[in-house]
């Protein structure tokens, strides 16, 4: 029997609104409170071990703990100011017209951001605590585009191995002490996924900063450039676009650091003097052929490692360890040209041109340091494990490894002992 109610007239479903999302679960799957989550963690670990293990150690104080100052106080982030933040304090304290004339050779961005938060805190937070901080929120950042970058070759579980990769490195700890690896890495890594999402504007706006914050910042102005070109099919027409110019301008912020080194020195060049260098750092000798450089530290490297040589602490930092990271680092950028092609060749340039860049001052000594930022590592990794499932949990292996020579050096740099 059909219904004789006009349609108009029939009872309608009663509609609801649907329910909300959950607040507490959308932010658990949100990029930034993942990792946030993650690199707190992190920290609160290397302040842990510090506090437990920083005081038993043999090691006698290095020259890195200052007398008085900053840092020669008993307190909860002492241990993260050792050896070359200590130039970093004085250039937040005093600027470039400090007393010592080392801090020249060290870039304005890190303490910078440090006597920001200092001052914007009206000295209420420490040079330490404010530095602890601007550290947090860069390694932080680092991470959350870390990940994002993985997603461009992984899935999400791979893409977070990326991520575990670059917080258990040897020397991921220098990430959390009172250095600029955070803030490089940071500025570094989004500049790279602004240029893999093909947002120039943005990687340009990064690109200058980042290269008033080290040298090195060159390789990454590079790394872009050759996302850039790729996103053009490698065709040399392709070059042929206004988004070209922010490469040269990148160099901008270099340009900054000298201007203000001139009126705070009264010379540009002053960090870059070669009596600086010859006075403080004598073994830096800028040479670009490498070769021998490569084969004095290859030979004395492997000489350690099969016991001809004493495996002494000085031989283990200076020589063996650099020695393995820069094998590592071009055995990754070789392995990423050859699994992903065109996909990979920004990443193994970058790699190869990052060996040449730490290698043209005749020697290794900080070089495991500097390697920190060389995201194709930690990618090659993953994708090795990704490419061979049967030897997937090597790359857990690996993890477990790098995470207890990290807490080792970690240790040693606590207690004063040089580890790069």
């Amino acid at each position: 029997m059909t219904s004789t109610v006009a349609p108009e007239l029939r009872e309608k479903p009663v509609e609801t609104a649907p329910p909300a999302p959950a607040r507490w679960g959308a932010l658990a799957t949100n990029d930034f409170a993942k990792m946030l989550a993650v690199v707190l963690a992190w920290n609160v670990a290397l302040i842990a071990v510090a506090w437990l293990f920083g005081p038993s150690t043999p090691a006698p104080p290095g020259r890195g703990i200052p007398e008085s100052g900053i840092g020669s106080g008993a307190s909860m982030l002492a241990h993260t100011y050792r050896w070359d933040s200590v130039w970093y304090g004085e250039i937040v304290q005093h600027g470039y017209n400090s007393g010592f004339e080392q801090v020249r050779a060290f870039y304005p961005v890190f303490p910078f951001a440090v006597w920001l938060v200092h001052t914007i805190s009206f000295g209420a937070l420490g040079v330490i605590t404010a530095g602890f901080l601007v550290n947090l929120v860069a390694t932080w950042l680092a991470a959350v585009a870390l990940l994002k970058i993985a997603r461009f070759y992984f899935s999400e579980r791979a893409s977070r191995l990326v991520v575990a990769a670059f917080l258990t490195a040897p020397t991921a700890y220098f990430l959390h002490s009172f250095y600029s690896e955070a803030i490089f890495c940071a500025i570094g890594f989004w500049a790279f996924l602004f240029a893999l999402r093909r947002q120039w504007l943005w990687m340009g706006v990064l690109l200058i900063p980042l290269t008033a914050t080290r040298i090195t910042a060159a390789v990454f102005v590079g790394l872009c450039f050759l996302e850039f070109w790729r996103s053009k099919g490698w065709k040399p027409r392709g070059l042929l676009s206004w988004h070209l110019l922010w490469f040269p301008l990148a160099f901008l912020g270099l340009g900054a650091q000298l201007f203000y080194m001139k009126l705070q020195t009264g010379n540009a060049m002053a960090g870059f003097d070669p009596a600086l260098m010859e006075k403080y750092w004598s073994y830096h000798q800028f040479n670009l052929n490498i070769i021998p450089n490569g084969l004095e530290v290859s030979k004395t490297a492997i000489h350690a490692l099969i016991g001809d040589f004493p495996m002494t602490e000085w031989m283990l930092i200076n020589k063996v360890l650099p020695f393995v990271g820069l094998a590592l680092l071009f055995a990754s950028s070789v392995y990423v040209f050859v699994a992903l092609r065109a996909k990979g060749l920004p990443l193994a340039l970058f790699g190869i041109a990052s060996i040449v860049m730490l290698m043209v001052n005749s020697n290794v000594i900080s070089v495991h340091r500097y390697l920190l930022p060389c995201l194709v590592m930690y990618i090659a990794l993953v994708l090795f494990g990704e490419r061979h499932p049967r030897l997937r949990n090597g790359v857990h292996v690996v993890l477990y490894a790098n995470s207890l020579i990290c807490g080792l050096l970690f240790v040693r740099f606590v207690a004063g002992s040089w580890t790069g």
